[in-house]
């Protein structure tokens, strides 16, 4: 037996989870704009920054990772909103 206020939240909690994954995304451009002004020559006293490169990799492999948990959860889409979500 389901309750419909349980469906609800779920469902609640579940936009507002994909919301917050489409926001990340859409981060993801203005990244680039960063990356680009990135110059480890101008890093001051004693610190490290890393390349254009090696950022740009971190972005590569972060919107990968990201891509894959949107896949894992429009696979699981409907059990995630049938079931009650804890917190």
């Amino acid at each position: 037996m389901q309750i419909q206020a349980i469906n609800r939240r779920a469902l609640e909690k579940y936009r507002e989870f994909v919301g917050a994954m489409d926001m990340v995304l859409e981060s993801f451009d203005s990244l680039d704009a960063v990356i680009a002004k990135v110059d480890p020559k101008n890093a001051a006293g004693g610190w490290t920054v890393a390349t254009q490169k090696e950022l740009h990799g971190y972005r590569v492999r972060a919107f990968e990772e990201l891509e894959r948990l949107r896949t894992i959860a429009k696979k699981y889409e409907a059990e995630l909103i049938s079931r009650e979500w804890r917190i």
